[in-house]
């Protein structure tokens, strides 16, 4: 496979098979890396798109300043690996968890976790003095009707004295997740609430109720990051105090929820226009036409165990019979009508001359969704050749 690549168009790989572009990844790491430089936030992209090792070894030496996960278990997949900090942006719960992460802590892992409430912290308190260990902690705010976090600024100002009173723990920040709040005034909302978060981070600075050292405050997932940076002002903080900002799918991106996201920041922020490019999706679906039943109609070996479908069907791109050497631009109109375990309907022109056997790619909206699906995946070149696999591990 290093020596002469395994070729998609001649039918060097079983299909389906799941890719991902070498250039389209270099690009979207190179954009938001510059996107982030140019605002003054760090980066802890989100792990758990992928759940690819490789990956969070490639977004670490490009600058980022961790990489952020879900689980205990996810956490140590990523510290097997290489990864020294961890941003967890949850909560650590039960015993065995808290074991887990312990061992690795004494390993030499940096370690974050989210916190929000006293309960949660006091049990946390007790393993980690336990143990002869310190954890670091963020205070989690979050809003009514949303997920984690504290909801007042009152309560968020209990849980730090609470916090602070305890044996075992460092309160190294602030952490919150705005892609909860919807509705067409979603912009406004998130603003006002960020615009909350600095202000109460701020406020718990001025009265040092964080620990000592660097304090972060840390939100955005990948819809509205370009809000949460501009709203948080990093350059403006007290220098001991950083802005990271957590978005996971700009590395995979899509053609469907995130690429509308995506225009919308490209709408908003002028400096996301200014860096120059954008993203692009890299994560493609390979599959052969397995059946073309009736005029009109092609069966596609490719189904719910392959890919997302939560958030919009895979989309043709493009199109080959076997040993052509490039692929054709498929039909704006054919598309996906019906997924199921294994098969996926697609509807074309009735005088079609899709045959079975012929190889389609197919983009997909939410990459987390069909990254899971894949234990192995294939970086390609721009001619479809793959040089490598990645391993996920979800």
């Amino acid at each position: 496979m290093k020596e002469r690549g395994w070729h998609i168009l001649n039918e060097d790989v079983s299909l389906p098979v799941a890719v991902l572009h070498q250039s389209a990844l270099e690009n979207n790491l190179n954009w938001m890396n510059r996107y982030a430089s140019a605002s003054g936030v760090r980066l802890a992209p989100h792990g758990k798109t992928t759940m690819a090792p490789e990956l969070f070894r490639q977004m670490r030496d490009a600058g980022s300043w961790a990489i952020s996960l879900a689980t205990a278990p996810q956490v140590a997949a990523a510290h097997q690996a290489g990864i020294s900090r961890i941003l967890m942006a949850n909560q650590l719960v039960g015993r065995a968890n808290m074991q887990r992460i312990a061992r690795m802590l004494e390993q030499g892992l940096e370690y974050y976790c989210f916190v929000d409430s006293l309960a949660n912290a006091q049990a946390l308190s007790h393993y980690f003095d336990s143990q002869g260990l310190t954890l670091n902690v963020m205070l989690e705010v979050g809003v009514p009707g949303g997920r984690c976090g504290v909801r007042t600024d009152e309560q968020a100002m209990a849980l730090c004295a609470g916090i602070n009173s305890l044996p075992g723990l460092a309160l190294r920040g602030l952490a919150f997740y705005e892609g909860v709040i919807g509705g067409e005034d979603a912009p406004a909302r998130i603003t006002a609430f960020t615009q909350r978060m600095r202000a109460l981070a701020l406020t718990i600075y001025q009265q040092k109720g964080f620990a000592p050292g660097t304090v972060s405050i840390t939100g955005a997932g990948s819809a509205w990051y370009d809000l949460v940076a501009e709203t948080l002002d990093g350059p403006s903080l007290p220098a001991a105090m950083q802005v990271v900002i957590r978005p996971g799918c700009y590395l995979i991106h899509d053609t469907g929820i995130y690429e509308q996201a995506q225009a919308g920041v490209m709408s908003r922020s002028a400096l996301a226009c200014d860096i120059g490019g954008d993203l692009i999706s890299s994560l493609q679906l390979c599959a052969y036409v397995q059946s073309v039943p009736e005029p009109g109609m092609a069966i596609i070996g490719l189904g719910k165990r392959d890919a997302a479908f939560d958030a919009g069907l895979p989309t043709p791109q493009w199109f080959a019979r076997p040993g052509q050497q490039k692929p054709r631009q498929a039909p704006a109109n054919w598309q996906l009508s019906k997924i199921m375990d294994q098969h996926a309907m697609l509807t074309t022109d009735a005088d079609c001359e899709l045959q079975v056997g012929d190889i389609i790619g197919f983009s997909t909206s939410h990459p987390c969704l069909t990254m899971d699906k894949w234990k192995y995946i294939a970086v390609v070149d721009d001619n479809l050749c793959a040089h490598r696999l990645i391993k996920t591990e979800f």
